[in-house]
């Protein structure tokens, strides 16, 4: 806990699921948390939930829109300085049929998913090597790496996620800024199971899904928070431009 006293982070899609969790669990740990995203009244409660107002910053900006981005960043900065750590979880996950998806449920996600992590990157990323130092944890997929013919246009942006976070990590390393990502399988986020619970049998559906991991069970929210908390941290000092999969063993298996 004494490592991130004081410290700043700044996470995307802090108002439910990962991103919410994350931000308590680094509060928990003494950091200071900016939480961005686009949704007021899920940023209020995940302040209420971390429970100190001094050590919560709300933003909300739309990663669609550049300037509000660039201007949540600023925000961050004018309130603590240079963030110590940048944790990019806010994305979007719609099915789409492949054939016939629009153009603009494509550019959607590209703007959300992997534009927006790139400009909330950048934007911190300057700041950080004014300060010598920092890390960045971007959000991707198992889809990055298995394909599920249900999310084709999501799956190509998460790919472009777990590349990006490659690039990144090499051009900053010189200046001590780490980049990683996880990659999740199924979490139960809200937005899972809001899905879930519309299905005439929600426990017969959580079950096949539990069923087809190895391990019995999908992710919590929580979960990934800790795997992206260690990689933030002084633990993962040597490790940077990777990605660490979080999906109780499901992408291992062949059948």
């Amino acid at each position: 806990m004494d490592y991130w006293r004081d410290k700043t982070v700044l996470i995307t899609g802090a108002a439910s699921g990962i991103g919410r969790a994350t931000a308590v669990r680094f509060a928990n740990e003494g950091a200071a948390v900016a939480l961005l995203d686009c949704n007021a009244a899920g940023l209020r409660v995940s302040c209420d939930l971390i429970g100190d107002a001094a050590r919560s910053l709300s933003l909300t900006a739309d990663l669609r829109d550049e300037d509000s981005v660039t201007a949540a960043v600023q925000s961050v900065v004018a309130w603590r300085g240079a963030p110590q750590a940048v944790i990019n979880v806010a994305g979007v996950s719609p099915p789409q049929d492949f054939l016939d998806s629009s153009r603009k449920e494509w550019d959607d996600l590209l703007q959300v998913n992997l534009r927006g992590a790139y400009v909330v990157a950048q934007q911190a990323a300057r700041h950080m090597v004014e300060a010598g130092s920092g890390a960045i944890v971007n959000v991707s997929s198992i889809l990055a790496l298995v394909a599920d013919p249900t999310l084709v246009a999501y799956s190509a942006t998460k790919g472009g996620v777990s590349a990006m976070t490659r690039g990144m990590a090499i051009r900053l390393a010189k200046h001590n800024i780490r980049v990683n990502a996880v990659c999740p399988g199924d979490v139960a986020t809200p937005l899972l199971e809001d899905w879930i619970n519309e299905q005439p049998d929600p426990a017969a559906i959580r079950a096949e899904i539990a069923s087809s991991y190895p391990l019995g069970y999908y992710c919590k929210p929580e979960d990934v928070a800790g795997v992206i908390l260690f990689l933030a941290g002084p633990d993962a000092r040597c490790i940077t431009g990777t990605e660490i999969v979080v999906d109780s063993g499901l992408t291992v298996k062949c059948y």
